[in-house]
């Protein structure tokens, strides 16, 4: 009762005194509310939560694969699970449950990023650089939705957190962080964690060059490698670890970057009227198909829209023109699909916006730079037409211009603190690269690769936090 006690203490007095905090709560609780059951912005939600649905004692006796939780051990996804079955015993709706649980996670990825420096002279938190970066719409979006992004997010500022404290001397703390944050990402995402121990083994050989103490080494490769490694293999099914071993040793990455990066849906709609194909008796229409080459969203919430007329968001929509606006669009697409010989609608492949991406090769390092700076500074406002979602995702993108250019800023601002020969400003800046060079090497869609991006954003934050407070460690 004592422990329950500080912790419901802990985080009053986080809200309290941090108002940045609440506004983030209030206003994520407020969009996942007003979202209801619209899965538009990110169709695999409808997945997770058939995951969620059926994870405990549910009729499908793998609901696993009806998500990107294939390979996560079912004893971790029902403790990750456990407070959103909680909220839904206690009646709340399955989707807000889920999606609470992603704003929980997202709020405990701010608190973690903002106390892995803070000043022992100072009880604040440094909140207000990570908050604003933390409303990017698009970051604002992933950590409502009830994705695996917050998740990510979370994990990886455990690992950082748990790196920061290993190299402060607090051994016990930096081994608790690293050993269930690195567990969660294999359980979650198991490619990212492979990128992360390829990360951690280039670190390696830099520390072992600045004579780091062997100590803290076999630390990080016991912590990062050696027992997440065995706790997932002790609590997974042998089909996730045969999963993981063969994506590990045996997967063509060559082949993973060629699938093809296209969305097709083939919707049924009305011919047009006096056509040769339409029904002569008005009162009997007649239908045909036409295929949609992306533009899933618009599908969606066009469909939404449609078939959920007093939906809160609906109702939004239409108070502020947004649904006559969505309406005009649908329209004119399937118009232009109807008139083709082939019956299609296709989105702009050939600009630098066009939604199929081409993947760069392992073995021409060169051809990865094209893919890179796609994933890094992509889709480009104004350019092509990629899509609805696309063109008003891409407003955003010079925010992400912004913040990288504040890094650079960071970097030469204080260049003369040798911070190439910080651990940790290296670690992030390899684990950066190495996400980087493996999203040029396997995104074939450009909607995907923009969603993935998100998950950069907690290295630069932490990278940026680490350089500010080597100037406090200089005047100190």
């Amino acid at each position: 009762m004592e422990k329950v006690a500080s912790v419901f203490h802990l985080s009053r007095r986080i809200f309290t005194r941090n108002p940045l905090i609440t506004i983030f709560v209030l206003t994520h609780v407020f969009f996942a509310a007003i979202l209801g059951r619209l899965y538009a912005f990110a169709p695999d939600e409808h997945g997770y939560l058939y995951t969620f649905n059926n994870m405990y004692g549910g009729k499908d006796p793998n609901p696993q694969n009806a998500s990107g939780w294939i390979t996560a051990p079912k004893p971790f996804l029902w403790i990750i699970y456990l407070p959103s079955k909680i909220l839904t015993l206690c009646g709340i709706p399955d989707y807000f449950s889920i999606r609470l649980s992603s704003i929980a996670l997202g709020t405990a990825t701010i608190i973690l990023l903002s106390r892995i420096f803070k000043s022992p002279t100072s009880g604040h938190l440094r909140l207000h650089p990570i908050f604003i970066a933390f409303f990017i719409p698009s970051i604002a979006l992933w950590t409502v939705l009830g994705m695996r992004e917050s998740f990510i997010m979370c994990e990886l500022a455990m690992i950082l957190a748990g790196l920061t404290a290993l190299f402060d001397g607090g051994k016990r703390k930096a081994f608790i962080l690293l050993v269930l944050g690195d567990y969660a990402l294999l359980s979650t995402k198991s490619y990212l964690w492979i990128c992360l121990v390829l990360s951690l083994l280039v670190f390696l050989f830099f520390l072992a060059i600045l004579h780091t103490d062997r100590r803290k080494i076999f630390s990080l490769l016991a912590s990062v490698v050696l027992l997440p490694s065995i706790l997932f293999a002790s609590t997974t099914s042998w089909y996730a670890s045969t999963f993981l071993v063969e994506q590990t040793l045996h997967t063509d990455i060559t082949a993973t970057g060629g699938r093809n990066g296209d969305s097709v849906l083939e919707i049924s709609v009305p011919v047009k009227p006096g056509t040769s194909t339409g029904s002569t008796d008005p009162l009997i229409p007649a239908f045909e198909t036409v295929t949609f080459h992306g533009d899933t969203t618009l599908i969606m919430l066009h469909f939404y829209l449609l078939d959920h007329p007093a939906s809160t968001f609906t109702r939004a929509m239409n108070f502020i023109g947004f649904t006559s606006k969505i309406q005009e669009i649908w329209e004119s697409k399937v118009s232009a699909g109807q008139v083709s010989k082939s019956k299609e609608v296709i989105a702009d492949t050939s600009s630098v916006n066009g939604y199929i991406l081409k993947t760069g090769d392992m073995h021409r390092p060169l051809s990865l730079l094209h893919p890179s700076l796609l994933f890094l500074l992509g889709p480009f406002p104004f350019v092509g037409s990629a899509g609805v979602a696309l063109k008003l995702v891409a407003l955003e993108s010079p925010l992400w211009w912004a913040l990288y250019a504040l890094l650079l800023f960071q970097f030469i601002r204080f260049r003369k603190f040798k911070l190439f020969q910080d651990p940790l400003v290296l670690f992030p800046i390899i684990l950066l690269g190495a996400f980087v060079a493996f999203s040029a090497l396997v995104e074939v869609n450009l909607g995907t690769s923009f969603r993935h991006r998100s998950i950069i954003l907690v290295p630069i934050i932490y990278l940026y936090l680490r350089i500010s407070s080597k100037k406090k460690e200089f005047s100190a």
